[in-house]
């Protein structure tokens, strides 16, 4: 079974998810490359126009939702879902805040919220998976605090992978949503 449609906005929890189109294209590509996101990325090669032509052609597909996060009217990150299964309903979600006056916040949880609700409630996915490197603490902590487990944890890995199941993350939203001023 595939998704088939044309979704181009995604909004829930003061967010507002944009489908990156070619007229975004320019500043992921800019937010991607600054050092203080790529550090945290698998690839921290040097994306240029050409190579973020190429891959945008290759994701822009119904397996692939990437998003550019809007916030107070401001593009402030970018979150997806990639490699989407859609027999076994699962998918990889990404996030990154690139505005650092967000980064304290709740704004990373609301992000992080809407695009897994649009996993699971719009996608009718199941669970997500992700690898996060293992020196990045932060990611850690905060993929734990959405529900997260990890999955087996290799003793001298770079990486963890970890996995959140539809009903643990309904779970785990329940009680982060409390924490959102009313």
């Amino acid at each position: 079974m595939t998704v088939k449609n044309n979704i181009s906005i995604y909004k829930k929890y003061d967010i507002i998810l944009e489908r990156l189109s070619l007229d975004r294209l320019e500043l992921l590509r800019n937010w991607r490359n600054d050092p203080k996101i790529s550090q945290y990325m698998g690839s921290k090669e040097y994306i240029t126009p050409e190579m973020h032509m190429n891959w945008f052609n290759k994701i822009n597909n119904d397996n692939n939702y990437h998003f550019i996060v809007i916030y107070n009217n401001e593009a402030i990150g970018s979150v997806n879902i990639k490699d989407i299964n859609y027999e076994k309903k699962c998918g990889e979600p990404g996030i990154f805040i690139y505005e650092d006056k967000y980064l304290n916040s709740d704004v990373g949880f609301r992000m992080a919220l809407c695009n897994t609700d649009f996993a699971f409630d719009y996608l009718k996915l199941e669970y997500l998976y992700g690898i996060i490197l293992a020196d990045n603490k932060r990611a850690i902590r905060f993929n734990n605090a959405l529900g997260y487990l990890p999955d087996k944890i290799q003793k001298y890995s770079e990486k963890i992978s970890c996995t959140l199941t539809k009903e643990r993350y309904f779970e785990y939203r329940n009680k982060i949503l409390n924490l959102f001023p009313k």
